[in-house]
């Protein structure tokens, strides 16, 4: 055959028969690649997870915690159970800046420091991160490392929230996901007591209003009757019976607003916004990260997959090199 050709003659190859002859080089790439999964899960500072599980608490437990029947009936009648109190508005809470701020000041007793301190002077990082992370002023390191530690996942079909706090140390995850649990409910009661707070004041407003027209109606209908002794004639017969709606609808648009004025009063008297803890943050026996199994069998999987196209493409080109 002349230069220039292609050498047809050679039989026909499979990638089976390629990779098979190779069985060394992918022996060798796979012991590579398990050193290299374990060198970095070493290098990975180890991190526990504790989780609170909470719903909202029902009717019976708001009474079993001193609420009256009048108050509970009103926190439903006011709309609070279709409002506050959707899991949805705890996980919008408990990513955000403010929050990690918040976590940042509890205090950790047993080791009488605060979080901010804890993470400032205890948080380990990777050798590699030093290297490539961004150069952060150090409140906003802390806090972005607070704000990656507290998360929380609903579960929309139960109506319950799963508040989870990571740590390198165990006993401050369970802690914090406990502090978080506590924040949240301070939060949220916080928030419902200024709007309760507020509903009132309308209510007082609005009965204000009613009141006013309710006591104008009734004197006009008083004056009316004082004033007119003949009340036989279709003219006077008329004016009393507009008069005497404009009273009865009045007195009905005071009872409603005194009705409301009520229910917001007793919130704020008597509200309490609490959890249902479904399940308390326990101490962590075990890491959740670095998971050295998922990290050994991606690193093995990726190394050979790219030494088998290395093989295949090497076969293809040899093959297409002219003799």
């Amino acid at each position: 055959m002349t230069a220039g050709n292609y050498n047809n003659d050679q039989p026909a190859w499979s990638a089976w028969d390629v990779c098979r002859r190779h069985w060394r080089t992918y022996a060798v790439a796979a012991a590579a690649a398990i050193a290299l999964a374990i060198i970095i899960c070493a290098s990975i500072p180890k991190s526990y997870s504790a989780q609170v599980k909470i719903a909202n608490e029902k009717e019976e437990t708001d009474l079993l915690l001193g609420l009256n029947s009048f108050a509970s009936w009103a926190k439903t009648a006011l709309g609070d159970q279709e409002g506050l109190r959707q899991p949805e508005v705890y996980s919008m809470l408990v990513p955000t800046k403010e929050f990690a701020e918040e976590m940042a000041r509890m205090r950790i007793e047993p080791l009488h420091t605060d979080y901010y301190h804890h993470i400032l002077d205890h948080h380990r990082t990777p050798w590699w991160q030093s290297l490539f992370a961004p150069d952060l002023e150090e409140h906003t390191r802390v806090i972005d490392i607070i704000q990656h530690n507290i998360r929380s996942k609903v579960s929309p079909k139960y109506k319950t929230t799963i508040i989870q706090a990571t740590d390198q140390d165990p006993v401050v995850a369970a802690l914090m996901a406990d502090s978080a649990r506590v924040l949240l409910q301070r939060h949220m009661a916080n928030y419902a007591r200024d709007r309760a707070q507020r509903d009132l004041e309308q209510a007082a407003v609005k009965l204000n209003q009613e009141n006013e027209r309710f006591m104008a109606a009734r004197n006009d209908y008083a004056r009316f009757r004082d004033t007119h002794n003949d009340l036989s004639t279709p003219r006077a017969i008329s004016m009393e019976q507009h008069l005497q709606n404009e009273y009865a609808n009045a007195f009905t648009n005071y009872s409603k607003a005194m009705e409301q004025y009520r229910r917001c009063e007793a919130l704020v008297g008597k509200f309490s916004y609490t959890f249902a803890i479904l399940s308390n943050a326990t101490v962590p026996q075990h890491p959740t990260a670095p998971a050295t199994m998922g990290y050994v069998l991606t690193f093995v999987f990726i190394t050979l997959v790219v030494t088998t196209w290395v093989l295949l493409l090497r076969r293809a080109i040899s093959e297409k090199r002219p003799t």
